[in-house]
């Protein structure tokens, strides 16, 4: 008899989305909700499933793609204090940057959990 995996798909779907909204706060779960979508996308046999792992991949590559990018805003704080204009300036863009990446990625988790308590593709 075989043995009885501990999670469904499902239930896995909506621990990444969990992970990704775990992120938000505390800023860990990103890696871990890409890996596990990234392993169980061929397992899932239902279309939605797959379009949501698809959807939970793609915003947690979008995220740590846009971080990079943000993170080059602060590279100019290494030799320039933050009083100074343009090391003021460029503290100003990354922090606002970052908290429209926050906001961008807060809609991706919500709009995808809405669409798997709907049990309906993302798409």
């Amino acid at each position: 008899m075989a043995a009885r995996p501990a999670f469904s798909q499902q239930q896995w779907v909506g621990i990444n989305y969990g992970l990704m909204l775990l992120s938000l706060l505390l800023g860990v779960g990103v890696l871990i909700a890409l890996w596990s979508s990234h392993h169980f996308l061929n397992q899932s046999q239902d279309v939605w499933l797959r379009s949501h792992h698809l959807w939970i991949m793609r915003s947690c590559v979008g995220l740590l793609g846009l971080l990079l990018i943000n993170s080059l805003f602060f590279i100019p704080l290494f030799w320039l204090p933050v009083t100074q204009g343009i090391g003021y300036y460029c503290w100003l863009a990354g922090v606002g940057f970052a908290a429209l990446i926050w906001l961008w990625f807060l809609y991706r988790s919500v709009k995808g959990l809405q669409a798997f308590i709907k049990a309906k593709s993302v798409y």
